[in-house]
């Protein structure tokens, strides 16, 4: 470390009277903790926001010290580090409580749902939202993007059945942590969001995000202190958008446009075949030209841009190690002795559907080479 990094070490662990918040624009974590400053309408004597760059980025030695998650926000008091939105939240509302807004509802049961759809924000949202703008999975704990953008919109769901019906906040008549939490989000998916809605389909924020919770955002916007916060968040994403962050991401700049094959409509059922085995992600029927007394076709009922194996990204991960682990089941199922299974590749290597899918063979004594 430097001299210079070590002052600045020094200097953020021995904070005595001024907490430092160091944020991005584009978070939306950071984003809940903007709304309660500017709420409180707290000056740079109360509490400093810089950005993590000044500590060399969250990705550096000094940084991981104080965040162990090298995740934003931060909030660096005399007390020492306090990583994690929520909790930096609920400092900022007892260290400030004189100022502003309390951000805590008068009646229990509007608190408690105010802290109910702060937590469902937390738990099922926070980690899979990086569906929307990760490069490559895991999602959480998905390992698909198409499934975590599911499950996604699922959990919104659960949060719009949590809302007070009668608003106009999201807890009821009062403000109170759920607004700040969820409405960041909300301005952050706005963008996102949209890149991922099926072809040929108009995205609803609405419909998306629950017509409750549209509301009470809708009704936020009116506010100027949650007015910055959406514009902050936009704004940084739209310098994304100019960096074609969405490009190489499937289901948002890429998408299967290729003519569909006669695999698609045997998923369909609009070609009959001998189906083996099936389920929500692989389909297992028999070849009608065999070359072996069992010769089986894995399919992925997504192609998903897998025309080919040579195409294979990251993203194709799941699916591929899905195909593997249907064929050691399906042998398993039919109690099969050995057994090849073989992927063709390109025309020159006889691959005539192109649409990626396995071959398993047996039943019959195999030569080496192959050819």
């Amino acid at each position: 470390t430097t001299e210079a990094g070590k002052e600045t070490e020094e200097s953020c662990t021995t904070m005595a009277s001024v907490p430092v918040l160091y944020t991005k624009p584009y978070s939306n974590h950071g984003g809940r903790l903007l709304v309660i400053i500017y709420k409180k309408n707290l000056n740079d004597a109360q509490i400093l926001i810089k950005s993590p760059e000044e500590l060399g980025g969250t990705a550096s030695e000094q940084y991981l010290k104080l965040s162990p998650q090298g995740k934003v926000p931060l909030l660096i008091t005399e007390h020492g580090a306090v990583p994690e939105s929520d909790t930096i939240a609920r400092y900022l509302l007892e260290r400030f409580g004189g100022e502003g807004p309390t951000f805590t509802p008068s009646t229990l049961e509007a608190r408690t749902r105010s802290n109910l759809v702060a937590r469902l924000h937390d738990t099922y949202i926070a980690p899979i939202q990086g569906c929307m703008y990760e490069a490559e999975p895991p999602f959480g704990t998905f390992a698909a993007r198409s499934k975590a953008i599911a499950e996604l919109q699922r959990q919104w769901q659960v949060i719009e059945d949590a809302v007070d019906p009668q608003g106009p906040f999201l807890a009821g008549p009062e403000l109170s942590l759920a607004d700040a939490t969820v409405f960041p989000t909300v301005a952050f998916l706005s963008v996102m969001a949209p890149k991922f809605a099926p072809a040929g389909t108009v995205w609803d924020a609405a419909q998306f995000f629950g017509r409750r919770v549209h509301a009470a955002c809708q009704h936020l916007l009116q506010d100027p202190a949650f007015a910055r916060v959406w514009e902050g968040v936009q704004g940084a994403l739209q310098e994304w958008d100019q960096r074609e962050h969405w490009k190489g991401m499937l289901h948002a700049g890429l998408r299967d446009n290729d003519a569909p094959t006669i695999f698609n409509r045997i998923i369909a059922k609009k070609v009959p075949s001998e189906v083996v085995y099936e389920d929500e992600d692989v389909l297992v029927f028999k070849d009608i030209n065999p070359q072996a007394p069992t010769h089986l076709l894995l399919i992925p009922k997504e192609r998903l841009l897998l025309s080919q194996l040579r195409f294979a990204s990251p993203e194709h991960k799941s699916i591929l190690g899905t195909l593997l682990f249907t064929a050691a089941k399906v042998s398993k199922m039919l109690q099969l002795g050995g057994f090849r299974v073989v992927i063709n590749d390109g025309a020159e290597a006889q691959q005539s559907v192109f649409h990626l899918h396995l071959h398993l063979l047996s039943g019959r004594s195999m030569r080496w080479p192959p050819g």
